[in-house]
């Protein structure tokens, strides 16, 4: 008994935190009234057709109007709304003279020999078919406008029409006009949402998610606990004494509460639990912020959480530009603070972040964050035990009940295992071999500096989100309070000058701290090296990109000092911008809930063809930046670069095109026409063959023609629309998904959609009796959670087929599109359903299948190919020992267009591996090899991250060793390039052809020591050979080595040095795929650290102190040798 009420319980709690969790998500984002508008638009229209007499001056096919509201929704913004009824509207007519041409053409013969005009009209159905496929693939912008052609040319080209009317025309143009006008209604009517109040609100977020990881990660470098703990303290002693009050005020309420609360139903409790969760989820949540400690777990978790902001950001403007717009500034002006400056911001956030990972491996926590550690530093893994948690949570209550079986313990006993070899390739980091003392006493000095601030920066965090949400209409600040109808400039002006002299202080008190390190007592009377070495690197890392990203918060607050001057200039009032369209960028963009191919996973992205988003949207940011390069390259008295050379080998470099240009015009001259057209149909043959486009487009016209056949026949067209097979046709449009990853659980999913939503509408109709107002009503209660699903979860299309089947049961029997029942209507769409998503399953499996892991092995080449290429660009100048230009334009627009291309690849990877463990595969589970996919994604954006953060800091404060050194230290650059273009190299071919890494690859690592300990002689011997006393030269040597483009190198190698501890995991990950050629035994066999920490505990127990001694210098050699 005492089971059954446990489990009974647990399935109670369960059912509460699912209608908790839906109660909240109802709350984001606006979700209940884009719900809502949905389910009054839809029910408009289906009132509309019910009303009596509408079937003559509707038509028959009045379902289409549904089809219209479900894709075109009103619960969206008014530009996006608008852009979805232009499409839809388009694709009505482009549809309705396609096939009602086919329809004219088969006209002409079908008296006289009937299958010429069916093969006519078959003949239009396939080319509308391939060009609805391969458009839906290519341009996703073009979805609604194609989906609505498609059904159009179904509907007409399939019917029993002989000849081309005006009520063949008018039953398809008439619902479809009527639902855009009940969603155009609608959308401003109720709950009207423009686009300058949602990007500001996006913006408004993701600024304040990065401050606050921002804040937490310098809190945390530099160990400032004890302020939170009198905090937390104060704060914990403020509400102890506000409750005792309340308590001592009020003791007969609590006591009446207590006593009422026993006589509480069920709904009352259950809606007790709702409105306290409503009432307390933000104060909790802002307790739990300010009462635990900062983790450095938390700190990891946050990276991922601001790149999902800022990439939701970057689409919030995207979006908006492509709107049309109701606002008093318009949205394109708020691009240089939502991405220019926001993505620098967050690199620098994340390049913090990555200062506190490398703090903690050298100076460690305490024991309970040991094992954050290893959470911290694998998130991949740690998304993987969430997700099992997450699962396992669902289906506890039935584990309870039910032991696990054998084959569930197995797997994840499978699974522990990969894992923990997972664990065991970590590489051991530079910094471990650190001085922990000197670091913590660095922390100490700049401790002060560091403070100072980040109160400033704090302060300017929050006039900037004043400043956004006057300027954009926000509502409220993320405090909660009111945004302000109103800001002085001059204020403002303040608050630049006060955190530009907070800059300009910093960087005094920061080289004055580093000076001021002399003898101290913790360093056993020594003066602290401040020279390069790896302590100095993560000093110089965090403090730099900490100073980096209030220079960009010093933008935005420029930048919406300029906002608030606009809107004043227009006093206040709203007006009308029409939307700048690039159309390249805007056709590649968007639909991604309906597509068949997500933009990510498209060919040209996850080879990297694509450039970064925000080029491709404007290019005044890139020209902005590329000018603050050219006025630093200017301004830098420090820098003495002959430009001469440059303009010599562009013009070699011009001379040698020429002729190449003469010499082809030529010979396309000389060339015969035969040739050139066996040269350009070769050429579309290949591109057929490796288009994705022309492969989805071929397989949804054959599954099409494969449902659609018998109506192309006389004496089957009658017999095949009065059993509603176009239905199959619609419905196999609607739920193909042949591209990526596509299975038979999706496919039962969407199968209990629309048999949930087809028993409804059959349900609605029994109950109505001779009552058209209780069939409205039906029809609105069951729209409220397939709106909700369409909405509010990561399924929209099961909530599309649901709404859809509901109104095409409903609207077919009322109107009497075919004779029969209401059950007859149930089976029919029910059946088509079955018979259209069967054979989309089969042309999906068997013809041309299209594997997700081969095309998550082609991102993750692309993208090493390009991290290769990034590389590149940033081991500039290790050909000769000539001084180099660091400024140089062409090599920073070489490297952001390889890092965009990298970042696509790497996301269309992401998008690639969650189908792999979906599709059949004949060599057993791809849990594991998900595991180490997921690991070797994880490195590649933390190499992507670091070379991103060199590039910016060299780009912004200069690099001393590189500008003046460079002739001296070269040859060691090139030993550092080469390590590393080799290892990317042989990891890009040993996953592209599955063949085992070598056994040798150059160490980066011991190369990069070797870098570093040459830049300090040189910098020495500089300084000895300028002055001649011997006495000065250390001092003036420190000096040299604090000069800001100085700590941008450290800075710099402190990311480089991480790099290459990413390509050593990368390489051990790698041979977990695919192998190594190594010797398992002989001289030539390289000493492991099982070997080493099984001979240790021989040693220890012998007490051989030479063998220790060999076996410590074996372990040395591994950690720097050859990789």
């Amino acid at each position: 008994m005492a089971k059954e009420e446990s489990a009974l319980q647990r399935r109670r709690r369960y059912v509460v935190e699912q209608i908790g969790e839906i109660w909240d998500n109802l709350r984001k984002n606006n979700l209940w009234k884009r719900i809502l508008k949905n389910v009054v638009a839809t029910t408009l229209l289906v009132s509309i057709c019910l009303i009596p007499g509408s079937k003559t001056a509707i038509g028959k096919a009045a379902y289409l109007g549904a089809i219209t509201t479900v894709f075109g929704h009103p619960g969206r913004r008014f530009g996006q709304m608008a852009e979805a009824l232009i499409l839809a509207v388009s694709g009505t007519f482009l549809g309705l003279a396609w096939s009602l041409f086919g329809v004219y053409l088969g006209s002409l013969v079908i008296d006289q020999y009937p299958p010429a005009a069916y093969a006519i009209r078959g003949s239009f159905l396939a080319m509308a078919t391939l060009f609805h496929g391969f458009l839906r693939s290519r341009t996703p912008r073009l979805f609604i406008l194609v989906l609505l052609m498609i059904i159009v040319c179904v509907v007409s080209l399939v019917s029993t029409a002989k000849t081309v009317t005006t009520g063949e025309a008018t039953q398809i143009l008439y619902p479809i006009l009527i639902a855009a006008g009940c969603i155009v209604v609608i959308n401003l009517s109720i709950f009207p949402e423009f686009s300058s109040r949602f990007l500001g609100q996006t913006t408004i977020d993701t600024l304040c998610e990065t401050a606050k990881a921002l804040e937490d990660a310098g809190c945390y470098f530099i160990e400032a606990e004890g302020t939170a703990t009198a905090k937390e303290m104060s704060r914990k002693s403020s509400e102890e004494e506000k409750d005792s009050s309340s308590a001592e005020r009020h003791p007969k309420d609590s006591g009446k509460a207590k006593s009422e609360a026993v006589k509480l139903s069920i709904y009352e409790k259950l809606k007790s639990i709702v409105s306290r969760r409503t009432r307390s989820t933000s104060n909790d949540n802002e307790a739990l912020e300010e009462t635990q400690k900062i983790s450095l777990k938390d700190l990891t978790d946050s990276k991922a959480q601001i790149r999902k902001k800022l990439a939701e950001c970057k689409a919030a403007q995207r979006e908006c530009n492509f709107e049309l717009a109701v606002s008093v500034l318009p949205p394109r002006n708020m691009k240089p603070v939502s991405v220019t400056a926001m993505k620098k911001m967050v690199a620098n956030t994340i390049a913090v972040i990555s200062a506190c990972e490398s703090k903690f491996a050298l100076l460690g926590d305490d024991e309970a964050e040991e094992g954050a550690l290893s959470e911290a530093q694998k998130p991949s893994t740690r998304k993987a035990k969430g997700a099992e948690n997450g699962e396992s949570e669902k289906t506890q209550g039935a584990d309870a009940i039910d032991p696990p079986s054998t084959e569930a313990s197995n797997e994840d006993l499978v699974l522990n295992q990969d894992k923990a070899e997972l664990e065991m390739i970590k590489p051991r980091r530079e910094i471990e071999f650190g001085d922990a003392r000197l670091l913590r006493y660095l922390l100490m000095r700049v401790a002060k500096p560091y403070e100072d601030l980040h109160i400033v920066v704090a302060r300017t965090v929050d006039v900037v989100t004043a400043c956004l949400a006057y300027a954009y209409d926000v509502p409220h600040l993320p405090s909660g309070a009111r945004a302000p109808k109103g800001i002085i400039i001059e204020e403002v002006d303040l608050h630049i000058s006060s955190l530009q002299q907070a800059l300009t202080q910093f960087d005094v008190d920061t080289i004055s701290a580093f000076e001021g390190a002399v003898a101290m007592q913790e360093l056993e009377g020594k003066e602290p090296d401040v020279m390069p070495r790896e302590e100095v690197f993560l000093l110089s890392s965090f403090m730099l990109n900490v100073r980096q990203a209030a220079t960009h918060l010093q933008d935005m607050l420029t930048h919406s000092r300029e906002l608030i001057e606009q809107r004043q200039q227009r006093h206040d009032r709203r007006r009308v911008y029409a939307p700048r369209i690039k159309w390249s960028k805007w056709l590649n963009t968007g639909g991604e809930e309906d597509e068949a191919v997500p933009a990510p996973a498209r060919k040209a992205t996850k080879q990297g063809n694509t450039k970064p988003e925000e080029d491709d949207d404007d290019a005044e940011s890139l020209d902005s930046r590329i000018e603050k390069i050219s006025s630093r390259k200017q301004t830098d008295l420090e820098n003495a670069i002959n430009t001469n050379v440059q303009e010599e080998s562009s013009a070699k470099e011009q001379a040698r095109r020429l002729p190449k240009h003469k010499s082809a015009t030529s010979r396309e001259g000389n060339d015969s026409l035969g040739l050139r057209l066996r040269g350009n149909a070769a050429d579309t043959v290949e591109w057929m063959q490796d288009s994705d486009d022309v492969l989805y487009a071929l397989k949804l016209g054959f599954a099409v023609m494969l449902v659609t056949w018998p109506s192309l026949v006389a004496s089957w067209n009658t017999w095949y629309s009065l059993n509603r097979g176009l239905w199959a046709a619609l419905q196999l449009v609607l739920i193909t998904e042949v591209s990526i990853g596509t299975s038979v659980n999706i496919f039962i999913l969407r199968g209990v959609g629309t048999t949930l939503g087809c028993l409804w509408g059959w349900a609605a109709l029994e109950a109505r009796g001779e009552n058209h107002i209780v069939c409205a009503v039906m029809v609105a209660i069951a729209l409220f959670p397939c709106a909700y699903v369409q909405l509010g979860t990561p399924y929209p299309k099961a909530g599309m087929v649901g709404i859809v089947s509901i109104c095409v049961v409903t609207l077919a029997t009322e109107l009497d599109t075919v004779p029969g029942t209401a059950t007859d209507n149930f089976l029919k769409r029910w059946i088509a359903f079955m018979i259209g998503g069967a054979v989309a399953l089969i042309v999906e499996v068997v013809l041309l299948p299209v594997k997700a892991r081969t095309r998550l092995i082609d991102s993750i080449a692309s993208a090493l190919h390009h991290v290769n290429e990034m590389e590149r660009c940033i081991a500039a100048g290790i050909e000769s020992g000539r001084k180099i230009d660091i400024f140089a334009e062409e090599n920073f627009l070489r490297f952001e267009d390889a890092s965009g291309k990298a970042s696509n690849a790497l996301e269309a990877a992401e998008t690639f591996l969650p189908f792999c463990s979906k599709e059949p595969r004949i060599k057993g589970s791809f849990e594991g090899l998900a595991l180490i996919y997921s690991e070797i994604l994880y490195v590649l954006h933390q190499i992507v991250d670091r070379m991103d953060n060199m590039l910016q800091l060299r780009t912004a404060y200069g690099s001393g060793p590189l500008e003046e050194l460079n002739a001296e230290i070269y040859p060691y650059r090139r030993n550092v390039a080469g390590s590393i273009t080799l290892t990317l190299f042989a990891i890009h071919g040993a996953l592209t052809t599955k063949t085992p890494l070598p056994q040798f690859l150059p160490s980066a690592r011991l190369a990069h020591l070797r870098m570093i300990n040459r830049v300090r002689e040189v910098v020495l011997e500089k300084v000895a050979q300028d002055l001649g006393s011997h006495e000065l030269v250390p001092k003036l040597a420190r000096q040299r080595a604090l000069r800001r483009k100085y700590m941008s190198w450290n800075a710099s190698s402190a990311a480089q040095a991480e790099i290459i501890e990413f390509l050593e995991e990368l390489i051990d990950l790698t041979k977990l795929l695919v192998g190594a050629n190594e010797f398992r035994s002989g001289l030539l066999t390289r000493p492991t650290y099982r070997d080493y920490a099984r001979n240790k505990n021989e040693i220890i127990k012998t007490g051989d102190e030479d063998e220790a001694v060999v076996i410590a210098e074996a372990r040395d050699l591994e950690g720097n040798g050859d990789e």
